[in-house]
């Protein structure tokens, strides 16, 4: 493999092979062995290598244009120089006389004329110096030894500055002088391999030539920074710099890219645990229209997890429909079966109804497209710009503590202490907000910030006095209402997002218990659950909206039911109660004379009568038969 300089990434380091480069001496383009033992000679090797091709400089590029018009111009483009082509009929005739009025042979001429053939523009400009930027100090051995020098190497050495480096140089030019015509050991055979000849000695182009410390400085200085980065602080530092692909963020429509993503808030809040409380930092479910960047849903919780993800995702279809497509993290709580299914999916269904025969998960089933994002890349989510703006929320709050440790403000310290005191009984309240306050406080503060201008692509409108910013809701409803919404029953809704838990229906209701607090359910028309009494039902609720659930039973949906605050002494709850329990008490007598009106059966007197009249008499040779198996033992008994 052979990646010439012209078509590197980086004009001052090309991988060659050393054995499969011609073109260079070995000197120019030296070999960097592999870290490995088994590292062999056609290895790719890192270099300093001249930069070809046309000259940078604006004085040759200026000289280049001027004899393409006075020299090539007038040979190849007869359009515009006719009265030229018309006067010299034969090419040779054309060539001296442009040699000549130029002071110029027609040799020379025709010499310019194969190079513009060859490499147009670049061809008529001097090349530079296939020496160009190689120390003529420095021999191969030795700008090899730079450049395995300045990049750290993993488990053998860390970075090292051009100072230490070239006391490095120095120390290793002294031990191989030293070395010269003196058999290796092992591992510095093994080391030295691509120099070690036939007698096991080094060879001649494995000396170090003496050089200053501004060439050493002037040679590191050569490798791009970029890689220099890779190798010193890793992958994380180098995408920092390296390629950014750039959207069109203007081209998609309302609802057809839904992103989400969690984020930890840069605060701490009380979170009820057993017994008590705990202080811990919240995170924030959320996703955002790619479009307009208006924020669709969010909600807070204690740890992210595809609970959070779903019932973002069902306040989403049910507050604006369903969208073309769901854009998110590879984490696996967005690569859960329960959304996707078993395996990958691109087909995109037309609408969103009944569903289907055969489970493949909540959006293939809703005909909702999922897209991952690029892995360990948080540029290429949208939302992560966003959440500058709930960071810059955080930051208002007194329990603002900083994305890390080091940034926690003093302010913090004090706070602490206060809530430890709190927990001792030495205080009556505690600085730090529940959980279910920073929710409501943080749905007050996203439902702001879609309200406030957006500076972005797409964003723009024009003013009275020039241009300004629309907000994520004034885009929506600009460009919402020419998109089609598309929309799924609520029950179809409910039956994709939420958990399952088989249950028995007792007293018209069906009751459970979540975090050791029991929860009942009813349907809305109060009675229709007691005709179940006794019966198992599947309920599927939210695990983080517990007000309401769906209830299926006898393989059927039964109905969207509510969960029933407990009644308060005073209040007119109880007599809705007592109102309930008649009107059942009442439709279930009447629907006993309905069926004992309807159906008529007989009392003991009338059906024993009946049955006399029915019971056919027997045979005189039955009753022989009959008398006959009786044994003679009970015959005798009688």
């Amino acid at each position: 493999m052979r990646v010439t300089a012209e078509r590197s990434s980086f004009p001052q380091i090309q991988a060659i092979a050393a054995a499969q480069a011609p073109a260079c001496p070995p000197a120019l383009l030296p070999e960097i062995p592999a870290l490995t033992p088994a590292a062999t000679e056609d290895s790719l090797a890192i270099a300093l290598a001249p930069v070809r091709g046309i000259s940078g400089d604006e004085v040759e590029q200026a000289k280049a244009g001027e004899r393409f018009r006075k020299l090539i111009e007038p040979v190849t483009n007869p359009e515009r120089y006719p009265e030229l082509h018309a006067r010299f009929e034969r090419k040779s005739d054309l060539l001296e006389y442009i040699a000549a009025e130029n002071g110029l042979s027609a040799r020379t001429l025709r010499r310019k004329l194969r190079r513009w053939e060859a490499g147009q523009i670049n061809g008529l400009a001097r090349p530079r110096r296939t020496d160009k930027g190689i120390s003529k100090a420095l021999n191969g051995a030795a700008s090899e030894f730079i450049i395995a020098a300045a990049l750290p190497s993993p488990g053998v050495y860390g970075e090292l500055s051009t100072r230490d480096i070239f006391r490095l140089y120095e120390e290793e030019r002294r031990w191989r002088a030293n070395q010269a015509g003196k058999p290796l050991c092992q591992p510095d055979r093994a080391r030295f391999q691509r120099y070690v000849g036939a007698d096991g000695c080094l060879m001649a182009s494995a000396q170090l030539p003496a050089a200053s410390y501004r060439t050493f400085c002037r040679q590191v200085a050569h490798i791009p920074e970029l890689v220099k980065t890779m190798a010193r602080r890793g992958e994380e530092a180098y995408r920092n710099g390296e390629l950014i692909t750039h959207r069109d963020l203007a081209s998609p429509w309302p609802l057809d890219y839904v992103v989400m993503d969690h984020r930890m808030l840069d605060i701490f809040c009380l979170i009820p645990v057993r017994r008590g409380w705990k202080i811990a930092r919240p995170w924030l479910t959320a996703a955002i229209d790619m479009r307009t960047r208006k924020w669709l849903g969010w909600c807070v919780v204690e740890t992210p997890s595809s609970d959070s993800i779903a019932a973002v995702l069902k306040r989403v279809f049910v507050d604006f429909g369903l969208p073309k497509s769901v854009y998110w993290d590879n984490g696996k709580d967005f690569r859960s079966q329960w959304f996707e299914g078993r395996r990958d999916r691109s087909r995109l269904a037309v609408a969103a109804g009944e569903m289907p025969e055969k489970w493949a998960g909540v959006l293939d089933s809703l005909g909702v497209r999922v897209h991952h994002a690029i892995a360990f890349r948080a540029r290429s989510k949208i939302i992560e710009p966003c959440f500058q703006s709930v960071a810059n929320f955080d930051r208002t709050l007194p329990e603002w503590c900083g994305h890390k440790p080091g940034t926690r403000p003093e302010r913090f310290d004090k706070l602490l202490k206060e809530h430890e005191e709190w927990t001792s009984g030495e205080r009556d309240s505690t600085p730090f907000r529940t959980i279910e306050e920073v929710a409501r406080l943080y749905s007050d503060a996203i439902g702001d910030i879609n309200e406030r201008p957006h500076q972005g692509e797409g964003m723009r409108k024009v003013l009275t006095n020039g241009l300004g910013w629309c907000s994520p809701n004034e885009a929506w409803e600009l460009l919402a209402p020419k998109v089609p919404r598309r929309s799924a029953p609520v029950e179809v809704l409910q039956l994709c997002f939420a958990k399952r838990r088989d249950l028995t229906i007792r007293n018209g209701e069906v009751c459970a218990t979540f975090g050791g607090r029991p929860y009942h359910y009813r349907l809305n028309t109060r009675t229709s659950l007691l005709a179940l009494n006794g019966r198992t039902a599947e309920l599927g609720y939210d695990p983080l909206d517990l007000g309401e659930a769906a209830i299926y039973a006898e393989n059927r949906f039964i109905g969207l039911a509510k969960c029933v605050e407990l009644r308060k002494m005073g209040e007119d709850a109880f007599v809705e109660d007592e109102r309930d329990r008649r009107a059942a008490r009442r439709e279930v007598k009447r629907f006993i004379a309905a069926v004992h009106q309807a159906v008529p059966v007989p009392d003991a007197e009338t059906h024993l009568a009946r049955r006399r009249a029915v019971t056919p008499a027997r045979a005189p040779a039955e009753r022989e038969e009959i008398a006959a198996e009786i044994p003679e033992s009970i015959a005798a008994a009688h």
